[in-house]
């Protein structure tokens, strides 16, 4: 539970901030608490009431209930309680904001108008993090216009660790490269899609990818309509090895290579698709072999072998990305057939991700902050596999999306999540490999279901 005060003179305008920035912060699907000090007594009851005679008897708490909340009354009898046993009494939010108490030992925003008639707080305390004010001030510490609400709920968010991870629902979807619709019955090796969130956890199954597709676009619809932010986790590359992207379109960026293939890859509404002769041409293009590798014995094609042949040292181009040495059951992006075969997903699902970024301006993750309504993510699953195993459900697939889904949405809920999202290098590469989110993190991602 993250804790943070606000704090200023008499009216100094604290009030009219915390009450904002409870309206701003709940409306990011956070759920917030808050505490306010006083200086002088301060009784809810009212003398001659049932409750105020109980007090009077000697109760030590009296609780106040009602159908729609209850209040709880308690007499010190002694010295005032420290913030913190306060706070120790109050039910588990994300956000616990304190008006006063300007003397404890938490983060601060003080308030500051000239109004007032008094000095700054912030030049005797260390825990003052920033000002909020309406005058140009020149301080060592952040100066905040006190009338943008928004930007005073970022630096919190931020301070705390909850931004990046306030994700009202979190999209986890394992996708399938298949020439052909998956079993009408529920089944491995196809698309499932996993949903956890404020309204519940749901699974769903789907034979094609142009029905997986039309399913994403309608629930980012609903949950855009809803005012809930979304992190969609895709479970396929979103980048290839530093130097493809820029050979094949003149820039050194994964999301141009998105709107590449987007333009290229041609994908049925029954799984048939053209994946195999656009890997062709492309290997065709180089004057050595060409890195992908894989195809059916039916389908002879000059420049895609049936196996790997590539020397990647010659062809200047990795045969892995830079964070699967850091996840190495990962497989190779240049692999389009068999067992692993990613390489197909991401020839045939980073058009898909193209067109729903198109339409619902996602932000993709590393290549862009992590910030808007929609944020995309590469995910990997098999980070839990010790909890899908132990799940005892027959289809892995199923337990997968169902799990990882469930294990973001608490980090979020913690104020964890912002720990996967930091928790990747910066090199020149990073604009076309991408990462993946949670990569060197399973821990963290097991914990969050135990």
């Amino acid at each position: 539970m993250k804790v943070y005060g606000i704090i200023g003179w008499k009216n100094s305008g604290k009030t009219g901030l915390m009450e904002r920035l409870v309206a701003e912060i709940t409306g990011r699907g956070f759920t917030v608490s808050t505490v306010k000090h006083v200086h002088h007594d301060v009784d809810l009851d009212q003398p001659g009431k049932d409750s105020y005679r109980h007090r009077a008897a000697g109760a030590s708490e009296v609780v106040l209930a009602s159908a729609h909340r209850f209040a709880l009354m308690r007499e010190h009898r002694g010295p005032e309680p420290e913030l913190t046993a306060v706070l120790a009494r109050m039910a588990p939010v994300d956000l616990v904001l304190v008006e006063g108490y300007k003397r404890d030992a938490h983060p601060k925003i003080e308030v500051f108008r000239e109004e007032t008639g008094q000095s700054l707080i912030q030049p005797g305390d260390p825990l003052v993090r920033a000002v909020a004010t309406d005058l140009p001030l020149d301080l060592p510490v952040p100066v905040l216009d006190l009338n943008d609400t928004g930007a005073v709920a970022d630096f919190i968010l931020t301070e705390t660790g909850l931004a990046g991870s306030g994700f009202d629902t979190v999209v986890v979807v394992d996708w399938s490269g298949a020439a052909t619709p998956s079993p009408r019955r529920p089944s491995a090796d196809a698309i499932w899609i996993g949903v956890a969130g404020v309204t519940g956890e749901t699974v769903s199954y789907h034979r094609t990818r142009a029905d997986a597709e039309a399913h994403l676009n309608d629930l980012f619809a609903l949950e855009a309509a809803a005012g809930r932010r979304v992190l969609a986790g895709f479970d396929f590359p979103l980048g290839y090895p530093e130097g493809f992207a820029r050979r094949l379109t003149g820039e050194a960026s994964a999301l141009a290579l998105w709107d590449w293939l987007a333009a290229r890859i041609e994908d049925a509404p029954d799984n048939a698709n053209n994946r195999f002769a656009l890997a062709d041409a492309i290997n065709a293009g180089f004057p050595v072999q060409g890195p992908f590798w894989g195809r059916p014995v039916g389908q002879p094609l000059a420049h895609l072998p049936e196996r790997r042949l590539c020397d990647h040292d010659v062809l200047g181009l990795a045969e892995r990305r830079r964070v699967e040495r850091t996840v190495p059951r990962a497989q190779s992006v240049w692999k389009l057939y068999t067992t692993g075969s990613v390489g197909s997903q991401a020839l045939l699902g980073l058009p898909v991700l193209a067109r729903l970024r198109q339409r619902f301006g996602a932000s993709v993750w590393p290549f862009e902050p992590a910030t808007g309504p929609l944020v995309v993510a590469e995910i990997y699953p098999s980070l839990l596999a010790p909890q899908v195993a132990a799940s005892g459900d027959e289809i892995k697939d199923r337990a997968q999306v169902r799990l990882l889904a469930r294990a973001l949405y608490r980090l979020g809920r913690a104020g964890e999540l912002g720990q996967l999202f930091d928790a990747v290098p910066d090199w020149p590469g990073r604009s076309e490999e991408g990462w993946i989110l949670g990569a060197g993190q399973a821990d963290l991602l097991r914990r969050a279901l135990a």
